[in-house]
């Protein structure tokens, strides 16, 4: 362990220049409200408590209101409908639960103040973001301890300089305040400390504020229980027991934590039992998104030019290799971060929406970044103990790299870095530059809405391919219809309150393109009975038998005459597929009892020039 210093303390002076730089964000933007798409269903849990005595979401109607009033998303993804028809927030409590005291006191302020108490208006907002960054600080101050524990003041000082200036760390803590990972950063440095102090000891009150800091972690993101492998392979300084077997001999004090960790969870439960009579619940059930856990995106995750990890905060590069150095600095930290990083690496990039939408770099391994803070602190360890070569070499990189990290995120805020639809040719065409290259758009991912409007293809842009192959696929139509005015003999399907569906065209991505995406113009014929007809021209993709990305239009806003043969055209931009073998699914579906005659779907597939 490294002799103690008198002086004043340079870890001491870098946390007080992190929080000062946050200080000056305080009043940045006042009139915005952080709590966004994702954060709006975390946040979610208090204003329907507090303000709305709505805890279970029985009425939608303000929650979507809501959604409007403050620009929150472009749907309503937040809530989770079930097959019975019930409501549930799709996100866990953990959040709000942290936030609660912070609310409460937005709450009062924005009474005080004659401002809405709405729980979105700039008190809460403000009262919120100050309680993150005090939980911040609070997790600092747990990370410079236990670096210090082992690695001395300095490399204390420079780690966490490092992990604020040179990782996307900044951006979470600056701009992204509502989201989980700058709070699950806090929470993994207190599991850290709690951990030392309880393989040093082993007195059940370690293990008690570990149980609680571990159940609080699972509440905010359930996938968070890879961070039990922490105090489970991390042993003391004199044992040499296997984890198994000091598992069994601490058996008393694991229950307790096992109990603590439930009861922390029990809020969760009691919620999904209240709101659909089901003690557990799975409420990301849009077929889009999940865990490709035979199949993940780790190399993407890791290198990809969208949203690369290693790309975006090449400093983590330098710490995942510094994890082997542990083996000489720390060895009893060597094997629960090896562990911890292998596993929560592979859950992170089994996420199907690997690049976690919008965001500078990969948010989602910001919570982790505590625990990195341990092989790069061993780095900087070797780099210091090495000759000046080795010292000044090291200092150069790590240089370059903070210089890159900000002013890569300059970029990021100027809109020069795209948030989610960057590529090589985009990021090659942008490095460096301080605007914004005139083909830009040229060069980005296909734009997605988040709203159900996609618009149409650009068709300088994508080439038009009838498919009239694919027709072959559906059934005989089983109506011929003479049409009157013209003589002329009609195939299609009679539609009618009994049989309200044509046949629905089923067809594998990979089957219609071996392009990241496509444009799908369905054409189709239609005859109507009467102009009031209702019913809805389907397109969407499934998977595992569930539908994603599902896209109706209404007949009705295509205002077509009736007793008379119609030709119109559907659009869909195919989602972001879970996989290749995933249908594209299109057929029509009459919402009325009155009589209609339906032919089709043509296909027409657009799709970019420059395919192969």
């Amino acid at each position: 362990m490294p002799p103690r210093s008198r002086a004043f303390p340079i870890s001491l002076a870098a946390l007080l220049l992190v929080w000062l730089l946050l200080a000056f964000g305080i009043f940045h933007d006042p009139g915005r409200t952080r709590f966004t798409w994702d954060s709006f269903g975390y946040h979610l849990y208090l204003p329907a408590t507090v303000i709305h005595h709505d805890p279970l979401l029985k009425d939608l109607g303000w929650v979507d209101q809501a959604r409007k009033d403050h620009d929150a998303s472009g749907t309503l993804y937040q809530i989770s409908t079930l097959e019975d028809g019930s409501h549930v927030d799709k996100y866990t409590m953990g959040l709000a639960v942290l936030w609660s005291p912070w609310f409460m006191a937005g709450h009062a302020i924005a009474k005080a103040t004659g401002q809405p108490q709405d729980g979105y208006s700039p008190p809460y907002d403000l009262a919120v973001r100050i309680g993150v960054w005090c939980y911040l600080l609070l997790g600092m101050m747990a990370l410079r301890a236990v670096l210090r524990e082992r690695f001395g003041d300095r490399v204390a000082a420079i780690a966490l300089l490092l992990l604020f200036a040179a990782t996307n760390l900044i951006d979470q803590a600056t701009l992204s305040t509502a989201m989980p990972h700058i709070t699950l950063f806090s929470l993994y440095a207190g599991m850290l400390w709690a951990t030392l102090r309880w393989a040093a000891r082993r007195r059940v009150g370690w293990a008690l504020i570990l149980a609680v800091l571990m159940g609080l972690a699972m509440l905010v993101r359930p996938s968070e229980g890879v961070c039990v492998l922490l105090p489970f392979l991390w042993r003391g300084e004199k044992e040499v027991a296997g984890p198994f077997i000091r598992a069994w001999r601490l058996r008393r004090q694991w229950l307790s934590i096992i109990v603590v960790m439930f009861l922390v969870g029990l809020p969760q439960f009691i919620y999904w039992k209240a709101a659909t009579g089901h003690w557990f619940l799975d409420t990301y059930n849009n077929a889009g998104e999940g865990f490709d856990l035979f199949s993940p995106h780790t190399w993407p995750f890791l290198f990809s030019f969208r949203k690369g990890w290693y790309i975006y905060t090449p400093l983590m590069l330098l710490a995942t290799a510094g994890i082997p150095l542990l083996r000489k600095y720390w060895h009893e930290a060597f094997q629960p971060v090896l562990v911890f990083f292998i596993l929560n690496l592979y859950l992170v990039s089994s996420w199907t929406n690997w690049w976690y939408a919008d965001s500078f770099g990969s948010r989602a391994m910001v919570g982790s970044y505590a625990v990195m803070a341990l092989p790069l602190a061993a780095v900087l360890q070797w780099a210091g103990d090495g000759a000046s070569v080795r010292r000044w070499a090291a200092g150069l990189v790590i240089t370059v790299l903070t210089a890159l990290n900000l002013f890569q995120y300059w970029q990021y805020g100027q809109g020069i870095i795209h948030s989610s639809r960057m590529t090589m040719a985009a990021y090659g065409s942008t490095f460096g530059r301080t605007t914004i290259p005139s083909n830009m758009e040229d060069l980005l991912l296909v734009y997605r809405s988040y709203g159900s409007d996609q618009g149409r293809p650009d068709s300088t842009r994508y080439e038009r391919i009838p498919m009239p192959e694919l027709s072959t696929l559906l059934p005989a139509p089983d109506t011929i219809f003479r049409d009157t005015s013209t003589g002329i003999l009609n195939k299609a399907f009679r539609l009618e309150g009994q049989h309200p569906f044509t046949p629905a065209l089923r067809v594998a991505f990979h089957d219609l393109t071996r392009n990241d995406h496509a444009w799908v113009e369905a054409e189709w014929r239609v005859w109507l009975s009467d102009t009031a007809a209702k019913g809805s021209f389907v397109n969407t993709f499934e998977h595992g038998g569930k539908n994603y990305a599902y896209q109706a239009e209404d007949i009705g806003m295509k205002h077509l005459p009736a007793g008379q043969w119609v030709t119109l055209s559907t659009w869909y931009l195919t989602p972001e597929v879970r996989s290749g073998e995933d249908l594209f699914v299109a057929y029509f579906w009459l919402r009325d009892t009155l009589p209609m005659y339906v032919s089709g779907p043509m296909i027409i597939l657009h799709r970019p020039r420059s395919s192969d």
